[in-house]
């Protein structure tokens, strides 16, 4: 069944549409955006085991030797986070193929637990469309893995109605902070450590399941920190993110993406001119303060004679370096020189944050550049009650062109540190 799309947008994004109106009929007739993968069933699912929703257009398959009991499990998380999802959070529900039922089916080997796979899209839709089947881990045990696979399966689906040119990786990460949001369960924390293990990485880089779905982070974040209601701001930017793919194509659109939107929506709301740049700088400095901890380039002692620091691993745009420099040996009264040097090409922010015995943040000291500065430096002083510097270095794009989240190689650069007591 297909429905129209929500017109009503969150405050927060609504004010910038005007704004992107421009930039996206402008950028409506691209065509070389993520691959046109279409899905079918599960071979034999019709002749499945399955049990369909009294309260929603909703029906769940079983793969033979599933118990009936497993069947049920699951078709009742399917309702409860269907309504969860339409009415608390306000997605629009996925679209099934004209005339039936939105199809779900419980199979082994789901890695995400719950997806969905685009069926179709819509021919005579002005915008780009898809209508969609889900995907459930038949393995996952009632209870809270069991409702977030749901969930995750029905924010995919919902996705792939609303925005279904969306990369891969924001994908993943998108539908699992979803999910989470929807049913509050802890959940494993795998993906996350994952995603903290390579915080050089391209935030929504798709290679690796656990860790594009660690990616979720990042998206928590941005809606934690800037949506006026919960989910609010992903739901956001998949309405103002539309895309119209010409119906021969093999590739949706490009343009625009969702962080297009992001970066229209959020300028100035970090202060006077800031922009996606400053969202990518204080999200790596979050992020390096967050649990599962981030993994650092280095950590070392006080350097009581200068020494230089070469990244171990070059840093792809929106990844993030860090560097802890233990306080333990320092005089009384003594300064941190900290100088950075980049690679051209690239364009880099910098931040030092300063940390008491519990690792919790005294100060955060950006490091200012120009736009296209490979060198900034910043001299800290006032330090006698810290513990440990943490130094933040996030890549925050190419001087070429916009971060693109489809872009699928991202050059990333090196970085050289010099640290030095004053």
């Amino acid at each position: 069944m297909r429905h129209p799309l929500p017109t009503r947008l969150p405050a927060a994004l609504a004010l910038c549409a005007p704004l992107l109106a421009g930039v996206l009929a402008g950028r409506a007739a691209h065509a070389d955006g993520q691959e046109i993968d279409l899905e079918s069933p599960p071979a034999g699912a019709q002749t499945w085991a399955r049990a369909c929703s009294l309260r929603h257009a909703l029906c769940v398959h079983a793969v033979p030797g599933t118990g009936a009991s497993t069947l049920l499990s699951a078709l009742d998380a399917l309702d409860r986070e269907w309504d969860v999802h339409t009415q608390a959070i306000e997605l629009p529900p996925p679209d099934a193929e004209a005339g039936t039922t939105w199809d779900a089916y419980l199979v082994d080997g789901v890695p995400e637990g719950g997806r969905a796979g685009l069926s179709s899209r819509d021919p005579r839709g002005a915008l780009d469309r898809g209508a969609s089947f889900g995907l459930i881990d038949r393995t996952a045990p009632p209870g809270c893995l069991l409702d977030e696979a749901a969930a995750r399966a029905l924010a995919w689906g919902s996705l792939l109605r609303a925005a279904p040119a969306t990369d891969a990786g924001s994908a993943r990460a998108q539908t699992r902070m979803l999910a989470r949001l929807a049913t509050a369960c802890a959940g494993s924390e795998e993906p996350e450590r994952a995603f903290q293990a390579e915080p050089e990485r391209t935030l929504v880089d798709p290679d690796g399941v656990a860790r594009s779905s660690g990616g979720s982070l990042f998206f928590d974040w941005v809606d934690r920190t800037f949506a006026e209601q919960p989910g609010a701001l992903v739901a956001g930017t998949w309405a103002l993110a539309p895309t119209k793919t010409s119906p021969a194509a093999w590739r949706w659109a490009a343009k625009p993406t969702g962080f297009d939107v992001l970066g229209s929506s959020l300028a100035g709301a970090l202060g006077t001119d800031s922009n996606l740049d400053d969202v990518f700088l204080h999200f790596g400095i979050d992020r390096g303060l967050a649990s599962p901890p981030a993994r650092v380039a280095w950590h070392v002692a006080w350097p009581a004679h200068a020494r230089r620091l070469a990244s171990p691993v070059a840093v792809a745009p929106s990844g993030t370096s860090y560097v802890l420099v233990d306080h333990a040996g320092a005089p009384a009264g003594a300064s941190l020189r900290v100088e950075a040097m980049w690679e051209d090409y690239g364009r880099m922010k910098w931040a030092v944050v300063k940390l008491d015995p519990a690792g919790r943040p005294i100060a955060v000291l950006p490091i200012t550049s120009p736009p296209r500065a490979t060198s900034t430096a910043l001299t800290v002083e006032l330090i006698d009650a810290v513990d440990r510097f943490l130094i933040v270095g996030v890549n925050v794009g190419s001087t070429e062109h916009p971060f693109d989240p489809g872009q699928g190689w991202w050059e990333p650069h090196g970085w050289v540190l010099t640290l030095s007591a004053g």
